[in-house]
């Protein structure tokens, strides 16, 4: 463990207020900064809108690399893909991204519609003060939920209401982890396939490789040791970078993990680093 009570300097899977976390950009950099992280990623859910003020309140000795996340779907479950050093100002990538959003506005709609229906009664005006500087999501409207007294947990309502199998589910906007690839790829980034271990689909890393893949998270809060070593194998194995981050939500969120708990070797920082891709 270093001083400053971090088991890692890298981090390279952090969320803030721009999607679904509990620490702005600029909160997130200063507790990185606290910590003695070396690399960290601001890395939202289908929005880059925290990058740009992370990377301004950086101080010398902390990188900052530009990411995303994307959430896509895969015989029906969810496959997240990261892409690390994206061209901020890149259209297609800005585009599609902007699309998601929009989709995940209208879905809550529908979403708080049904959840009329069945007597619970949640207004977007507040789902949208939850969500803040965030696109709208179901985490938020969950929240909304637990604070109007209709469930207890947010898990309580993705279980009983707006999860796969609730009773207020809305299907989502669709994009297959190839085409998230795709865009990640077109905007200079780097894909890698998201906390592996959630997946649980045989062969889609050795699927998604041709269409662009380009790494494996095998350091993840989710993960064991045995699993980090597994997937820092099969990396090695088939040609693939390593990364590693907690997937921080902040202190505030349903399930905190604190940055830096994760220990992610100073190598796949290292690595990631000689990976960056020249900018035209």
């Amino acid at each position: 463990m270093t001083s400053s009570g971090a088991l890692s300097r890298i981090d390279l899977h952090i969320h803030t207020t721009c999607s679904d976390g509990t620490f702005t950009p600029e909160a997130a950099i200063r507790e990185s900064s606290r910590l003695g992280m070396r690399m960290v990623a601001i890395a939202d859910h289908d929005i880059t809108d925290g990058v740009a003020p992370a990377l301004a309140a950086a101080p010398p000795g902390l990188t900052v690399v530009p990411a995303v996340e994307i959430n896509t779907d895969y015989e029906a479950g969810e496959v997240h893909l990261l892409g690390y050093w994206i061209d901020l100002e890149h259209q297609g990538l800005q585009q599609e991204l902007a699309r998601i959003r929009n989709a995940r506005l209208e879905r809550s709609r529908h979403i708080l519609q049904k959840l009329a229906g069945v007597g619970c009664r949640i207004s977007e005006q507040r789902v949208r003060e939850i969500a803040g500087e965030g696109s709208v999501g179901r985490p938020h409207i969950a929240t909304a939920m637990v604070e109007a007294g209709y469930v207890r947990t947010i898990s309580e309502a993705f279980d009983r209401f707006i999860g796969r199998r609730g009773v207020a589910y809305v299907e989502r906007y669709r994009i297959t982890p190839e085409e998230a690839v795709g865009y990640l790829q077109g905007a200079g980034g780097i894909p890698v396939l998201a906390h592996p271990v959630k997946v649980k689909r045989p062969g889609l890393i050795e699927r998604l490789i041709p269409a662009g893949l380009r790494g494996i998270e095998a350091f993840h809060s989710d993960h064991t040791s045995a699993d980090a070593a597994s997937y820092v194998a099969l990396a090695q194995r088939l040609g693939l970078l390593v990364t590693g981050g907690t997937d921080s939500h902040g202190p505030h969120s349903d399930r905190p993990v604190a940055i830096g708990s994760v220990p992610v070797p100073d190598w796949v920082g290292d690595t990631l680093l000689q990976a960056r891709p020249p900018r035209r």
